[in-house]
């Protein structure tokens, strides 16, 4: 498997936890401040301290994963960058 391929494959896994735990966060957001509306929808298994335990709890995994998605970002503009200018990078 090429080292692209993996790349994009560990791009792909990143964003798409981003994914579910930013949509997560935004849930349980709700939960905290709409707790009337959100537990009922969710059968009462997302009460407010539950909502605010959770919330508090993803805001580590939430940043990692942003901060990881965005470095991941970064890094492929210089790659491609250099590879424009045929500066030798090592693949």
């Amino acid at each position: 498997m090429k080292i692209s391929q993996t790349i994009n494959r560990i791009k792909r896994v990143i964003a798409f936890s981003l994914f579910v735990v930013t949509f997560v966060y935004i849930l349980t957001g709700l939960g905290i401040t709409e707790y009337r509306i959100v537990e009922p929808l969710t059968g009462g298994l997302l009460s407010k301290n539950l909502s605010f335990i959770i919330h508090l709890d993803l805001l580590i995994p939430f940043s990692t994963l942003l901060a990881v998605h965005i470095a991941f970002r970064v890094i492929a503009g210089i790659y491609s960058a250099l590879k424009r200018r045929n500066v030798s990078v090592n693949s």
